[in-house]
């Protein structure tokens, strides 16, 4: 306990701190906040496509599930676990939080799914979803190299990076789709040598996920969409900022990079952290208020999954009646 409150203070340490060197120095601007009000369409679109995406998250994460449930769960149920676990995610301490209300949520399903089993799931997804999100990137930065480079020759470092992320990515495709026999002995020599009982389970996790290949394919093509939609949310916010300065192609190379940033558990929520990184990303473009551009971003985000709080509490008054 002691500790999980130390890190969560230091997490807390570091993402103010960043807060308030971004605001002493000028690039973290608070007042273009207010300027939202003349952009409605784009904040519709944006709280639209946010609640849309927790449908998507959640069609991808049933498909893992269904390597064990005995028990049909509903995709409702999937989509209310999915938001009171962001909700709790972005109003309490500590990057698990939501995950154990998730998990909560999932058992009342199928009480025969283990917490292990359905912890390992939601980190599978979370794996799904960042393989999605570096193969976004990777693709769009092949296919329109030349005009991102054009307009923003510093990228170029950039896309080098994409593309070695996103070779990673489909080289661990192609040995799960191709050789996973290769890689089930590789754990069957592990238990020979050490940590028997470790081995033993990650082949049986292995093997569970081979069991349903072509709905971690289905997890993967979900996660491309789901993706290619949180760039839609961060583009429907900054467009009206950054008309005339960039254009969409240029947004997909690196808000995608960006975003990954933000599973890195170093701030709540990418507090902080977020708004730094984003702010060197957007340099990239000439544009030099990119951390206030990324808070536009992070607030409609933190508004969608605080509105998580509805169906808790309607869950809440069910359980009572």
């Amino acid at each position: 306990m002691l500790k999980t409150l130390v890190t969560t203070f230091l997490k807390l340490l570091v993402a103010f701190a960043l807060i308030y060197w971004l605001l002493k120095s000028g690039k973290l601007d608070l007042a273009l906040l207010g300027e939202l009000s003349k952009n409605p369409l784009g904040v519709l679109i944006a709280v639209t496509l946010a609640m849309t995406n927790i449908w998507i998250i959640s069609i991808r994460w049933r498909g893992i599930l269904e390597a064990r449930n005995s028990v049909h769960i509903p995709l409702l149920g999937l989509v209310r676990a999915n938001w009171i676990g962001q909700f709790f995610s972005s109003v309490l301490p500590g990057s698990v939080t939501g995950d154990l209300i998730k998990i909560i949520y999932v058992q009342e399903y199928d009480k025969n799914l283990s917490k292990k089993f359905v912890f390992a799931t939601i980190l599978i997804d979370r794996v799904m979803g960042l393989c999605g999100l570096i193969l976004l990137v990777g693709f769009t930065s092949i296919l329109f190299q030349d005009h991102i480079i054009g307009n923003a020759p510093g990228t170029k470092p950039l896309l080098m990076f994409n593309y070695a992320l996103s070779a990673s990515v489909l080289a661990g495709m192609a040995i799960f789709v191709f050789f996973d026999q290769f890689v089930h002995k590789i754990f069957e020599f592990g238990e020979k040598i050490l940590f028997p009982q470790v081995w033993q389970k990650f082949g049986d996790l292995w093997s569970d996920l081979v069991l349903i290949k072509k709905q971690m394919l289905k997890a993967l093509c979900l996660s491309l969409v789901a993706q290619f939609s949180g760039v839609l949310i961060f583009w429907s916010l900054i467009y009206p900022f950054v008309v005339g300065k960039m254009d969409f192609v240029q947004a997909l190379a690196f808000i995608p990079l960006g975003l990954m940033t933000l599973a890195l558990p170093i701030a709540p929520s990418g507090l902080g952290v977020g708004h730094a990184i984003f702010q060197k990303l957007f340099e990239f473009s000439g544009i030099s208020n990119g951390a206030s551009l990324f808070n536009l971003y992070f607030v409609i985000t933190l508004l969608v999954n605080i509105i998580g709080v509805v169906p808790y509490l309607l869950s809440r008054r069910n359980k009572t009646k």
